[in-house]
């Protein structure tokens, strides 16, 4: 699979302590897109889900993380290599919830109208998208759009929709909207969260 980065730990994208994931890769470029750099397909790491569950586990254990969030970019186009990735991590730590965020419509991922970067067809496509699915305790649906800004937890534009898709969380466990900012030791600076006040230069 392709990643941009990893947050080992947020309060930021989701109920509690989560690590975040953004895939590397986007061919909905919504404009002024808060993640633009996610967006070419020439970038980022190529890593393995075993790996990956091992910096999860990892994070885990010095944070004591609630669950994993899954942004991007856009994740549904590596979705083979999600489903992998959360049945390794439901397997290692089945306490973990799992989040997503995505460009496309709850409907259009229905319907299998969404692209991979493996060979698919909409069959296939609408039988993953059943499995993710499965895995999932929230989704973040739709594409941004910068001419409805919102303030409602979790969404950066009216038209998106935020959708509990197992009985793990109330609406009201997500917070408000918020900026983070973390300095690692290594001096790389992530920021993350919701740009209430427009997009950072």
């Amino acid at each position: 699979m392709l990643l941009h980065a990893l947050m080992e730990c947020s309060l930021a994208n989701g109920p509690g302590r989560r690590t975040v994931v953004w895939f590397q890769g986007c061919s909905l470029h919504c404009p002024s897109c808060w993640n633009i750099a996610t967006h070419s397909r020439d970038s980022g790491t190529r890593t393995i889900s075993a790996e990956l569950v091992s910096r999860v586990l990892e994070a885990r254990s010095r944070y004591g993380i609630d669950g994993i969030t899954l942004s991007g970019g856009e994740p549904v186009h590596q979705i083979d290599s999600v489903i992998k990735l959360l049945v390794l991590l439901r397997r290692e730590a089945p306490d973990l919830s799992a989040g997503l965020f995505t460009g496309y419509t709850e409907r259009e991922l229905d319907h299998g109208q969404f692209e991979t970067y493996t060979e698919s067809n909409e069959i296939s496509r609408k039988t993953s998208w059943r499995n993710l699915h499965q895995l999932l305790d929230f989704a973040v649906f739709g594409r941004f759009n910068q001419h409805q800004p919102s303030s409602e937890a979790m969404i950066g534009s009216r038209n998106q929709q935020l959708r509990l898709l197992s009985d793990r969380y109330a609406f009201h466990d997500f917070g408000e909207q918020t900026v983070e900012v973390t300095i690692g030791s290594d001096g790389l600076t992530q920021i993350t969260g919701f740009p209430t006040l427009g997009v950072l230069n």
